[in-house]
């Protein structure tokens, strides 16, 4: 009886968690980029936010991430292909001299900016810039995949009553963690 019982709770587990996978909401489809090898663009649109793209051509795109809520921070997400980076699969292989290169350009304008590091949920070093003092009020996301150079931009609600928090930059970070670069064939 003990095992039956048992066997019943997993199934009812398992059941479950079926479920729940099933009623992931889709991805949106941003187009197609194909200037190292095609790729069809698909990413999951943050709650209460939606995804508009600005302008997309053969070499990349430009994306408006927004809210009604005028206290949400606003996004930007630019896909360029780079062809100083043709051949870097992803910022995890480039050298810490080429990393200073990118983190050099935020502060060619004299601006204080903090630069660190984080992954996505793959694993995918990523490069963020934001400001040095005080509320963060902009953020910038730097990626590379395939030569393709990812600036993901975030700002403090045109109402907010304060800077960028931890739980709107890790937003980002979600984001890119499930940005879908898919080979075409």
């Amino acid at each position: 009886m003990k095992k039956f019982l048992s066997l019943l709770l997993t199934l009812c587990l398992l059941l479950s968690c079926c479920a729940a996978l099933g009623e992931a909401a889709p991805k949106t489809e941003l187009g197609s980029i194909n200037m190292n090898g095609a790729f069809r663009l698909v990413c999951s649109v943050p709650e209460n936010y939606s995804l508009q793209v600005v302008t997309k051509d053969d070499e990349g795109m430009i994306a408006a991430i927004t809210s009604e809520d005028p206290v949400k921070p606003q996004m930007v997400m630019v896909i360029e292909f780079d062809e100083t980076y043709y051949d870097v699969y992803r910022m995890n292989d480039m050298s810490d001299e080429q990393l200073q290169a990118i983190a050099d350009t935020f502060s060619s304008d004299g601006d204080e900016v903090a630069i660190s590091y984080r992954e996505t949920s793959h694993g995918t070093k990523l490069m963020v810039a934001q400001e040095a003092e005080g509320d963060t009020d902009f953020l910038s996301i730097l990626a590379i995949y395939e030569g393709y150079m990812i600036e993901f931009d975030m700002t403090a609600g045109p109402e907010a009553q304060e800077g960028l928090t931890e739980a709107q930059i890790q937003m980002c970070v979600d984001f890119l963690s499930d940005l879908d670069f898919i080979p075409e064939e």
